[in-house]
């Protein structure tokens, strides 16, 4: 963990059109984990790998007409120091809440609804890998600019073991069935979620249908 003191702060000048630079830039000081103190203003970490990739971002904003400048905050007070350290936790937390969001609430989700439609092909799993494969190079850009560790990133990491889990067995799936019944050419249940065509109600987390309770009357709940 960097308890380091010392920080660069960025301040740069773009002009007004075309908008794209103004994006451009704000996208590259985003990927490089650049704490946002006010408009056209970031501070980051003084490191040598960070101030290299900082020098190119000026040479941008020169060659698009800009004035880059940049200050370094030598020694900083311990209470600053530790204000800008929380607030640079702080972003990537949020993002790592993102990221576990993703996880659990689509990803995981998207596996239970493929199951429940019965779409078990070899499409779907190459597709539900391609969807992991973009989460797990999420985090690492994430992780990249984490400089300081912020407290849930192995929350991240359970959530993306419990996604490889759930693929896993989504693929295994998928290899049993063409294994006994070849690939399939038919396409998935059209149903809502949660219901079947004899009327089944699928649970949230299985893939096992429970019978849905019928009223005294005999008619559909």
């Amino acid at each position: 963990m960097d308890t380091g003191n010392d920080w660069r702060l960025f301040v740069y000048r773009l002009p007004t059109n075309p908008s794209s630079a103004q994006v451009a830039i704000w996208r590259d000081l985003r990927r490089l984990g650049a704490l946002p103190l006010q408009q056209s203003c970031v501070a980051l970490p003084d490191r040598a790998a960070l101030n290299e990739r900082l020098d190119a971002i000026a040479a941008r904003i020169t060659d698009l007409g800009g004035t880059p400048h940049v200050f370094r905050l030598t020694d900083l007070p311990e209470t600053q120091a530790a204000a800008l350290r929380q607030s640079g936790s702080d972003l990537r937390a949020q993002e790592y809440a993102e990221i576990v969001e993703e996880c659990r609430a689509k990803f995981i989700r998207e596996v239970e609804v493929e199951l429940f439609r019965d779409n078990l092909t070899a499409a779907e799993a190459e597709e539900l890998e391609a969807d992991l494969d973009k989460i797990r190079a999420w985090f690492g850009r994430v992780r990249a600019r984490d400089w300081f560790a912020a407290p849930n990133r192995p929350e991240v990491e359970e959530a993306i073991v419990e996604c490889e889990a759930r693929l896993d067995d989504f693929t295994t799936r998928v290899f049993e069935r063409e294994s006994a019944d070849g690939p399939s050419l038919e396409a998935p249940l059209d149903l809502h979620w949660g219901e079947t065509a004899a009327g089944d109600v699928i649970p949230l987390g299985s893939d096992r249908p429970t019978r849905r309770r019928q009223p005294a009357d005999g008619r559909s709940a």
